[in-house]
């Protein structure tokens, strides 16, 4: 059991993992367009963090409900700490497009939302459920703009 607290707590932490790969692979890169472009994707992963922080919850739980939680929140985090799915700051320094940079984003995107969709499964309450369908709704909404920018730059690069 997750409580929605417990949620955006992962969330924040995905969000933060995002933000430190793009920004550290920001100073690996040699072009400093695509170091720009690395660096507006860390600050757009700082908002989401800063987004799930501001998502407040008024679930009240039972000792029980409370110890599970606490269980569920620690095993989570432990997993979480480090990882950034398929974001890897190595090929992003590689990468040689902002195409490239893109893609990659998108992909880490699709994970985050993959994953997204496994808690939906772990969790029992509606209120829950609803917050975390909401986020991603907003995961989703960053794909679309992504693949916006995927689409001008194909445009200027093709």
């Amino acid at each position: 059991m997750f409580t929605l607290t417990d949620i955006c707590n992962i969330a924040i932490q995905i969000e933060e993992n995002g933000a430190e790969t793009y920004r550290r692979a920001s100073e690996g890169v040699q072009d400093p367009k695509l170091a720009e472009i690395l660096i507006w994707m860390a600050r757009e992963e700082e908002k989401h963090a800063r987004w799930f922080e501001s998502i407040r919850s008024n679930q009240t739980l039972s000792t029980e409900q409370k110890e599970m939680a606490a269980i569920g929140r620690s095993l989570l985090t432990d997993i979480m700490k480090s990882n950034t799915f398929s974001l890897d700051r190595e090929k992003l320094e590689e990468a040689s497009s902002f195409t490239e940079i893109l893609t990659q984003s998108i992909e880490f995107e699709q994970d985050t939302i993959l994953f997204y969709e496994i808690l939906l499964d772990f969790l029992d309450n509606d209120e829950t459920r609803e917050k975390l369908e909401m986020i991603i709704r907003e995961e989703q909404n960053h794909i679309k703009k992504l693949e916006t920018l995927a689409d001008r730059s194909c445009a200027v690069e093709g």
